[in-house]
């Protein structure tokens, strides 16, 4: 995309003299650090995506807000897209393993079930698809992993089909599906906002806690002291959700085999891609998860901060 087609697009929502356009990602671009542009293969994408917008600005909550074209279209048709433009929610993101790692777990688990509450209003307003990883599992990513040969550790797929019977249990309403540290903006130690809610869906909503606790164990799973601290955020993110949301017994039983559940589908993922090495990082984390599924159950059973956790049975 030449930046002069950019700025023909610009100029339909009325924005005619951009100073700086900086391509932050392959289908994003930053415009002078106050505004976003957005391209989106599917039309339906974007509409969902300003309808969710606009809910959850009516609810209170800080996220991005999308602006109209000059004769009030939600989106620029383009010839490979979409394109939508945006607010840009000025910030950082958090280090969890910097300062206090039970507090800034603890502070991440509320601002989940915020958000949580939030969708939980506004999900019969909304159409997203309505997902069973399960189901799922049995679909293209079984192809996936036969076509690929991909060697997960014994017995670990048989107990992702058995966790249907846990998983059938859980409670669902619609979650946010890419709940990560880079999808959450802070001014100093306030969120300043949620960003990207491309992939909501209706599902379990305990997937959204163990995929933010997955997001930051990857890279550091293979360094002890890192999983202590780890064990503490993610111990926070169970208590700050909990006392917020509130979390049952069936929930926290099922974090483990969600974790496990979660990388097996990323694993498949980067194996349609075509991305090896990325793949093979997949099925590492995966089959050290499900090994340490036990100490996985305590961090997510308990949620003390002040417990000394076992430490990982497999070695790093």
């Amino acid at each position: 995309m030449t930046e002069k087609a950019i700025r023909s697009i610009l100029s339909e929502f009325g924005v005619t003299h951009a100073e700086r356009i900086t391509q932050v990602y392959v289908s994003a671009w930053n415009i002078d650090d106050k505004l976003v542009l957005k391209r989106n293969t599917d039309s339906s994408q974007c509409d969902k995506s300003i309808r969710l917008s606009n809910l959850l600005i009516e609810a209170g909550l800080p996220v991005a807000r999308y602006y109209k074209t000059t004769d009030g279209r939600g989106y620029v048709r383009g010839e490979d897209g979409c394109y939508c433009l945006m607010s840009r929610i000025a910030g950082s993101h958090l280090d969890p393993y910097s300062g206090n790692p039970y507090e800034n777990g603890r502070m991440l688990g509320t601002i989940v079930a915020t958000l949580h509450s939030a969708l939980k209003g506004i999900e019969d307003q909304v159409e997203c698809p309505d997902v069973h990883w399960i189901r799922e599992l049995d679909g293209w990513i079984k192809a996936e992993i036969q076509r690929h040969g991909i060697a997960f550790a014994d017995g670990l797929i048989e107990d992702c089909y058995a966790f249907v019977e846990l998983y059938d249990t859980l409670p669902r309403q619609l979650i946010h599906r890419d709940m990560h540290l880079q999808n959450l903006v802070f001014s100093g130690s306030e969120l300043a906002g949620y960003l990207d809610f491309d992939m909501c869906q209706r599902n379990a909503r305990i997937l959204d806690v163990c995929y933010l606790g997955a997001t930051m164990l990857v890279g550091n799973y293979r360094d002890l002291e890192k999983v202590k601290a780890w064990s503490r955020i993610f111990c926070g993110v169970i208590d700050g959700y909990s006392a917020l949301a509130g979390l049952n017994e069936f929930e926290r039983a099922a974090c483990p085999m969600m974790f496990v559940l979660t990388e097996v589908i990323f694993s498949a993922f980067y194996a349609k891609l075509g991305d090896s090495q990325a793949m093979s990082s997949c099925v590492d984390i995966t089959n050290w998860m499900y090994e340490n599924r036990d100490f996985l159950g305590e961090v997510c059973g308990t949620g003390r901060s002040n417990l000394l956790l076992a430490e990982p049975q497999s070695n790093l």
